[in-house]
């Protein structure tokens, strides 16, 4: 039998994909600036808004950084928790009910998450082209979250497709930009559609400040979305923040996504009842244009079409025009089939 994607797989007992309500990932990443208190308020942040899972970033620098980058070293070591702190924040994130994952950034950090037993693993942009890695990650049966910036369409498909050899059903590819901020012009939620063409679930990663372009990619059919969240603004040698969600809008962002998919209906076009309860005021009825006395044979200057429309409705015009009037019918009034023979 031929192989093919799940349309939908579990992420701790929660459905994703097809039919399913958007997932909503709070990306805390290095928001944590290696505090650990801060990582537990970030949690508490992402369960207060109803967010389904927070994510964070899993790396040992001076594994994931070669010495030729000691800049970026210095730089990151300042951001990394250590395994321990990670084993808390998931026991707190257990208490809390709300799903914790993470991207893992080196492999140690994979057999690190791989040990808690996290129900499904994050593969970062960063391992465009990184074949071995990914391969691991798909031979490990469980769900996975794809991010595709910098990545080819070609590069896609040869990602896919180790999935489709290690025979793992269960993967969501995220369309994403790797650009902090990222201007709207460079986003291309067209994209989406080409993930979805592609057999998997697909969703959208957010880079860009505010969160509307995130709603507008539930809107063209994102099944999962992810979305950096901060508590702390304005931090010097940083970019995440200029794209994250924090306290004060946060819940406006996961409530707002809710209603755009919620907006989305059955896609089939016909009036809802909201919509027929207003036919009898929206909708406009065959009124007399002016005073018509009985016997006159009714013409198309005697009539005309206002509201309400609780009468004789404007599509059987033709059965009404010829008619004769059986009574007298003032001006302004509604016409109906009594006043005619």
């Amino acid at each position: 039998m031929a192989f093919e994607f799940a349309k939908q797989f579990e992420i701790d007992g929660r459905p994703v994909g097809a039919g399913c309500p958007v997932y909503i990932i709070a990306e805390a990443g290095v928001a944590h600036f290696g505090s650990l208190k801060k990582a537990y308020d970030l949690v508490d942040l992402a369960v207060e808004a109803g967010a389904d899972a927070i994510k964070f970033q899993v790396f040992q620098a001076r594994k994931l950084i070669s010495t030729a980058s000691q800049e970026w070293i210095d730089r990151l070591a300042s951001r990394e928790l250590p395994y321990d702190s990670f084993k808390k924040i998931a026991e707190y994130c257990r208490e809390k009910c709300i799903t914790f994952f993470a991207t893992a950034h080196d492999e140690p950090s994979l057999d690190f998450l791989d040990s808690l037993d996290t129900p499904v693993y994050k593969i970062g942009s960063g391992e465009v082209e990184n074949w071995p890695f990914i391969r691991k990650v798909a031979q490990k049966g469980k769900p996975v979250i794809l991010s595709t910036g910098m990545y080819t369409e070609e590069q896609i498909q040869e990602a896919v497709d180790i999935f489709v050899k290690a025979g793992n059903p269960q993967l969501a590819v995220l369309h994403c930009v790797t650009a902090y901020p990222t201007a709207p012009r460079l986003i291309n939620l067209r994209a989406i559609k080409a993930l979805q063409d592609m057999g998997v679930i697909a969703g959208y990663s957010d880079h860009t400040m505010g969160y509307h372009i995130p709603l507008a990619a539930v809107a063209m059919g994102a099944a999962v979305i992810e979305k950096h969240i901060t508590l702390d603004f304005e931090v010097p040698n940083a970019q995440d923040w200029k794209v994250s969600c924090g306290p004060d809008d946060l819940y406006l962002f996961v409530e707002q996504v809710r209603e755009v998919e919620e907006s989305l209906g059955s896609g089939v076009k016909s009036p809802n009842k909201a919509e027929k309860q207003s036919l009898a005021w929206a909708r406009k009825s065959i009124v007399s244009a002016c005073a018509i006395s009985a016997g006159q044979c009714i013409t198309e200057d005697m009539l005309v079409c206002k509201r309400p429309g609780t009468g004789i409705s404007p599509a059987e015009m033709d059965k009404v025009l010829g008619r004769e009037a059986a009574v007298d019918i003032r001006e302004d009034e509604l016409i109906t089939w009594e006043q005619l023979r």
